[in-house]
């Protein structure tokens, strides 16, 4: 099992067709992950949303992959507007069901800056 250390991620690469067919079959979860972090840190002042203001956007502009026994696991960099983004993962079955797993996350944060490395997690 991969982790954070020993896992088998590809260096991350611009956005393709493959990416945007991936992270746009996803869009619906993504964003409603978003709102349900959102709320979460009105209701227990957590402030993982605090630089996020509004959503203008949705664009993945890098993602990393990662072949695994059952298909394969993208890792995503979204831009949603005002230099904003989100780093989501999802999983394509080798049936070509398309997933959504988690968005990154830390008790500090969930929206990053284009200078955030994209990089492994799990949850």
């Amino acid at each position: 099992m991969s982790d954070a250390k020993h896992n088998a991620m590809t260096a991350p690469r611009a956005a393709d067709d493959e990416c945007h067919e991936v992270f746009q079959s996803v869009k619906e979860a993504v964003l409603k992950e978003i709102h349900r972090i959102n709320r979460e840190d009105d209701r227990h002042h957590l402030h993982e949303m605090d630089k996020l203001k509004r959503i203008s956007e949705y664009t993945p502009t890098l993602y990393a992959t990662e072949d695994v026994a059952f298909g394969r696991n993208y890792w995503a960099k979204i831009h949603l507007g005002d230099g904003k983004y989100v780093h989501a993962r999802a999983h394509k079955g080798t049936n070509g069901e398309i997933q959504f797993y988690s968005l990154l996350t830390t008790p500090e944060c969930a929206v990053w800056e284009e200078n955030t490395p994209l990089e492994y997690f799990i949850d």
